[in-house]
């Protein structure tokens, strides 16, 4: 014992000494001295030993300023992949609004109920890869006429788009 050292007691759970009997043995140190350790590196990460509960809120603080900054990168790469597809999106948008011809006003609603149709087989299709249930269109639901689903047969066979390209079959 050092000429100027004074003794502290305190009393532990048979858990605790045992846990902090390992933590010494494994430092290769005195239990003493890795108490001693222990408590300093409190008091200098806290500054202040007055507060009776200030290290298990500090650990904690840092516990979630290491956690919200972890968080925080992968909000960041997340939100650096949204902005990408939504720019791809918006790209694609436009290169199809600029290179497909506009639908003649005698076949829009040919080519609307077949737009529909071909629109929820593909997110039957997306649900099923994704493997949620697809959100129901109000507009798809609602009873296709019959005619027009027809003409589109048939003007898709002539077009070369006999089928869903989707996978659905008649």
């Amino acid at each position: 014992m050092r000429n100027n050292a004074r003794e502290v007691s305190c009393y532990l759970s048979a858990d605790e000494a045992a846990r902090f009997r390992e933590a010494a043995a494994s430092s290769k140190v005195s239990l003493s001295r890795y108490l001693r350790q222990c408590l300093l590196d409190y008091e200098r990460i806290t500054g202040d030993l007055t507060k009776p509960n200030s290290f298990a809120l500090s650990e904690t603080e840092e516990r979630l300023s290491r956690r919200i900054e972890a968080e925080s990168r992968r909000v960041a790469t997340v939100q650096g992949h949204l902005h990408l597809v939504l720019a791809m999106l918006d790209r694609l948008a436009f290169i199809s609004l600029v290179h497909l011809p506009e639908v003649p006003p005698d076949k829009r609603k040919t080519v609307l109920a077949s737009g529909t149709r071909l629109y929820e087989n593909w997110r039957r299709a997306v649900a099923e890869l994704t493997e949620s249930p697809p959100e129901t269109n109000p507009r798809a639901t609602e009873d296709q006429d019959e005619t027009s689903e027809q003409t589109f047969a048939n003007e898709g066979v002539a077009n070369g788009f006999g089928s869903d390209s989707i996978g659905e079959t008649r």
